[in-house]
């Protein structure tokens, strides 16, 4: 191939006519060039978005999954998600961390509530153990804050222990806690089943929250205890591995509705979700509210789409879900209407009359009204169930996938819902990808 500065030579002693055949191939061999360091596809993620329909509203989301799946983002991709008992139940995330993780990579847990947040909490891939310490949680109205992201903090004012111990190695390589730092805070120790150890002090002027990065390396444990010197407060811990791929962390809070996100410190939580930097906010509630009596559904879409949009605000770069209620039943009352209906116990002294809740659907598209306003993502979780009365079909399954309360589902009703919602988010981005490829 003719080097440049060779034809430039050339340019310079050939005849007009040649000098403009040359100048020609120049302006040819520097196209040709350029064109080489362009990407395979041109199309920027606005246009791709446009062209997505509901679906581009995840590009933000779809873009991280792409530049991991490149080998170009070393980087974690975070999905974050928050809701109520359905969300606090792993068994949802937990196939969707599953499903996300074999494909574009294992990054590991994520962020947890600190201890043992209530009764029966079993999260995936990890034990806690805990002792001395008080849950203050943000779904307590006689309770003060501040609250961030999990909605909670463990207290202690003695010596207190709790531990998180992995199933699997390399479980707590980027491991990590976040405290309260107040006047007069006691002393809060680590120390990893490996050996490293160390101490944070929580003495502070003024309340506000820290987060410190500790290395896990190969430990398996890791073991937080409060000396027992002045209040220790601790808002959430981390577990990661050191390793490209995707997080997908679950917050959620038993009996909780939207409203719920009122009551957390705002500085608070624009400093997790900027630590955090989650490509992917999902949002679910819903069911509270429609089983909560008198509860104005009039108002509910305001309400809503004040409350997420806390969320939007301190992470602008996000693309964020709203999950809608999963369908759920009642046992009904005198003035049921009888379209409303799903079925009835047979047998027993007593045969219970099951009927939707009657704010359910209304809820459900306040949601979705809200997501399209505010362009959100929306995906219907009771429609990936079957639609209406699918809880009355699905806790008489054999074998059952829902809970006799009609209310929440069992593991294998959560897991295949789960299925439904990746496979659609998978859908939208593999038309990302196509789009991206054009020319």
């Amino acid at each position: 191939m003719l080097r440049f500065h060779t034809i430039f030579l050339r340019l310079t002693v050939a005849e007009p006519a040649r000098r403009r055949r040359l100048g020609c191939a120049v302006l040819t061999l520097l196209l040709l060039a350029a064109s080489c360091g362009k990407p395979a596809g041109t199309l920027s993620d606005r246009e791709a978005a446009a062209r997505l329909g509901e679906a581009g509203r995840l590009v933000p989301f779809y873009a991280a999954l792409a530049a991991l799946e490149r080998g170009e983002r070393t980087d974690p991709v975070t999905v974050l998600q928050i809701g109520d008992s359905h969300t606090a139940n792993d068994a949802f995330s937990g196939r969707m961390r599953e499903l996300f993780q074999a494909r574009f990579g294992d990054a590991g847990r994520g962020v947890l509530p600190p201890g043992i947040p209530y009764r029966w909490y079993k999260p995936a891939r990890v034990h806690v153990a805990a002792s001395g310490w008080g849950v203050v949680s943000s779904f307590d109205a006689r309770t003060s804050g501040p609250f961030g992201l999990t909605g909670l903090r463990q207290h202690a004012d003695g010596p207190a222990d709790m531990m998180l111990s992995a199933d699997a190695p390399g479980e707590l390589q980027q491991a990590g806690v976040e405290v309260l730092q107040q006047p007069g805070g006691g002393t809060l120790e680590y120390a990893f089943d490996g050996g490293a150890s160390g101490t944070i002090a929580t003495d502070a002027p003024r309340p506000t929250a820290a987060r410190f990065g500790l290395a896990g390396g190969d430990a398996t444990a890791l073991t937080l205890r409060a000396r027992g010197d002045g209040p220790v407060d601790v808002l959430a811990w981390w577990a990661r591995r050191r390793a490209p791929g995707v997080i997908w962390a679950n917050l959620g809070t038993v009996g909780a509705t939207v409203d719920l996100l009122g009551r957390w410190d705002l500085d608070i939580v624009a400093g997790e979700l900027a630590s955090l930097h989650p490509a992917l906010i999902v949002v679910a509630f819903g069911t509270n509210e429609a089983f909560k009596p008198g509860f104005d559904t009039g108002h509910y879409g305001a309400l809503y789409a004040e409350r997420v949009r806390l969320l939007r605000a301190a992470a602008p770069d996000a693309a964020l879900a709203v999950i809608g209620p999963p369908d759920a039943n009642r046992r009904a009352g005198p003035g049921t209407i009888e379209t409303q209906v799903c079925g009835r116990d047979e047998g027993g002294i007593r045969p219970a009359l099951w009927a939707e809740p009657d704010n359910l659907a209304q809820i459900r598209d306040s949601e979705h009204e809200v997501a399209d306003a505010d362009g959100y993502w929306f995906w219907d979780w009771s429609e990936a169930m079957g639609g209406r009365c699918s809880m009355w079909r699905l806790v008489r399954d054999d074998p059952t996938a829902a809970a006799p309360d009609h209310v929440h589902l069992f593991a294998p009703g959560y897991r295949a819902t789960a299925e439904r919602l990746f496979a659609a988010m998978m859908d939208g981005y593999e038309r990302y990808l196509a789009l991206k490829r054009e020319r």
